[in-house]
């Protein structure tokens, strides 16, 4: 293919997938049975409930995707308002209020609505842009402390303007890491909720929290009653069959057909995660050249792909928080291992030096604690969480031995 006609072809290619980006709303395949729970939850709220969710599981796992999809759900279907709020800014309650109500106004969906409620924030609103999109609230300690305080009136306020034309409110909380610290922020929450149930008074509210296990157990030990106030959500791992739905319909948008064998590798590799389902996928699209994906376009991408998600998720934390060439001696003969094994401790310990094996326990619960590799349900026997991490792991190997020879 010439230069200049490869160039162009690249630059008419559209990939479907989004890696590190929660996945757009048109995009949005699969977790059925979550979101007819989720619907539910609206219908519910529809009716004047307050109904409080936590979507839950780990990394990578598509807990703001999904969380996204209903909340545009929520707004298409059932003629609903919402936010989506990342609180990893957030440091204190007073920001947590900010931002959702920021949000809000900037999420109504046509002017008029926003005519109807701006008097509300008056005091509170910095600045606005011509077209009342772009919404810049104050930073005045005084008065956001104001804001806190009067957070559930002022949301009852701003529903009272709409509901001629609205029926309910979504607020979906992400990026808990720093927030779910701060004990004040698991009492305000129950206080919400306990408020909106005592005063006998309904207020059409969805709130959706997101995060990992441990900020749910984090809040829960700030407020048990946490534990009470949401249902939960916990996302797995999508099945095989899922996972090969999942491609085979993505690639079908481009019209892009998959070979067996091919499909087999990429299901096998990305474990289920839509996150490392996405990085997968766009980097074999970008591998094909014909819009047919066989089992080499596979091969080179998955490589590709380890390459990404070893640079992007575990470079940074795993390479930086193991220092020590040691434990980097150890993690690369476990990366020697055939990928997929599970490996015994006691195996490993025979492959090592007598230094290895002295710390290998304690290299063992560090890289346990950055979500690398997992225990099974076999005494001491451990697996790398997702197939990437471990082909990264082996690839890293590879070629540090290809350093040492030359």
């Amino acid at each position: 293919m010439e230069e200049k006609t490869k160039f162009l072809w690249i630059t008419q290619k559209e990939s479907p997938f989004t890696p590190g980006r929660p996945v757009p709303i048109e995009y949005f395949i699969a977790r059925i049975k979550e979101i007819e729970r989720l619907e539910r939850a609206i219908k519910q709220a529809s009716s004047g409930r307050n109904e409080n969710i936590f979507i839950m599981g780990e990394r990578g796992i598509g807990k703001s995707s999904l969380a996204g999809f209903i909340r545009y759900v929520a707004q298409k279907d059932y003629q609903f308002i919402g936010a989506h709020c990342s609180l990893g800014s957030a440091r204190n309650l007073d920001e947590v209020c900010r931002l959702i109500f920021q949000k809000l106004l900037q999420e109504l969906p046509d002017k008029n609505l926003f005519e109807k409620v701006k008097d509300i924030f008056g005091k509170y609103i910095k600045n606005i842009d011509l077209l009342g999109m772009n919404i810049e609230f104050t930073t005045s300690k005084d008065e956001l402390d104001n804001l806190r305080l009067n957070f559930l009136p002022t949301l009852r306020s701003l529903f009272s303007k709409i509901q001629n034309e609205k029926k309910g409110i979504t607020v979906v909380l992400d990026d808990l890491n720093g927030i779910a610290d701060i004990s004040d922020f698991s009492f305000f929450l129950k206080s919400i909720v306990d408020e909106i149930a005592t005063s006998g008074k309904k207020l059409p509210l969805l709130l959706i929290l997101v995060g990992i296990p441990e900020r749910r157990e984090k809040m829960i030990k700030h407020q048990p009653s946490v534990a009470r106030i949401f249902d939960i959500i916990d996302l797995a791992p999508m099945n095989k069959e899922e996972t090969e739905d999942f491609f085979r319909k993505m690639f079908g948008r481009q019209n892009i057909s998959i070979e067996p064998e091919a499909i087999s590798s990429m299901v096998d590799l990305s474990g289920g995660f839509p996150t490392l389902m996405h990085e997968v996928g766009d980097a074999i699209f970008w591998e094909d050249k014909d819009n047919k994906i066989d089992e080499e376009d596979a091969r080179y991408g998955i490589i590709d792909a380890a390459e990404n998600v070893g640079r992007k998720y575990l470079a940074p934390q795993v390479y930086k928080a193991i220092g020590s060439e040691t434990y980097r001696s150890i993690l690369r003969k476990i990366g020697d291992l055939p990928l997929g094994t599970n490996f015994q401790r006691r195996e490993i310990l025979k492959k090592m030096s007598e230094e290895e094996q002295k710390t290998f326990d304690n290299f063992l619960q560090r890289i346990k604690r950055l979500g690398i590799i997992n225990e099974t349900e076999i005494r001491g026997e451990y697996r790398f969480v997702n197939q990437l991490y471990h082909l990264y792991v082996m690839l890293e190997a590879f070629k540090f031995r290809e350093r040492q020879r030359s």
